[in-house]
């Protein structure tokens, strides 16, 4: 009887160990994945919102003044 109990013992004490080291592996690499993304998404934001400023600012070229400080429309496109 005792080696029954032995060995489930040792079985019990393999799941155990099988689970201490596989399930904080598993959250270490959750933790990893969920930092890379958030990462990716605010690099994409940031960019996003750089190219909206960018965007703005060729706009408001449009409406400059010459060197006279009288304003012109913007330039047609070439006849062709």
């Amino acid at each position: 009887m005792n080696g029954a109990h032995d060995l489930l013992a040792m079985d019990g004490l393999k799941v155990i160990g099988t689970i201490g080291f596989f399930v904080p592996a598993a959250i270490l690499v959750t933790f990893v994945v969920v930092a890379i993304i958030r990462d990716r998404r605010l690099v994409a934001r940031e960019e996003a919102e750089e190219a909206a400023e960018a965007a703005r600012q060729r706009e408001a070229l449009g409406g400059y003044q010459d060197v006279r400080g009288e304003r012109s429309g913007p330039t047609p496109p070439p006849a062709g």
